[in-house]
């Protein structure tokens, strides 16, 4: 029995979320499905792409709102 893999199958092979058993089903079906490969050709593309976005200001951020709340300040009367 040929058993069919989803594109949610893939990404929790990528992600390390399956089973030891499923796992190398995904694998074989990743190496014989051309859909599921580009899939998973494109998905780990992404996954290393958003690994590589900055999740942090710069220090020029920083320092512009630093000046700017400071100017901006409320005064106390």
């Amino acid at each position: 029995m040929q058993q069919s893999f989803t594109q949610e199958d893939v990404i929790l092979y990528i992600y390390n979320e399956l089973d030891p058993e499923k796992r190398k089903s995904v694998e074989l079906a990743i190496a014989t499905n051309p859909e599921l490969l580009t899939f998973f050709q494109e998905s780990m593309l992404l996954v290393h792409q958003l690994g590589q976005i900055a999740d942090e200001p710069a220090n020029t951020v920083i320092h512009i709102l630093n000046e700017e709340s400071r100017s901006n300040s409320l005064e106390m009367h």
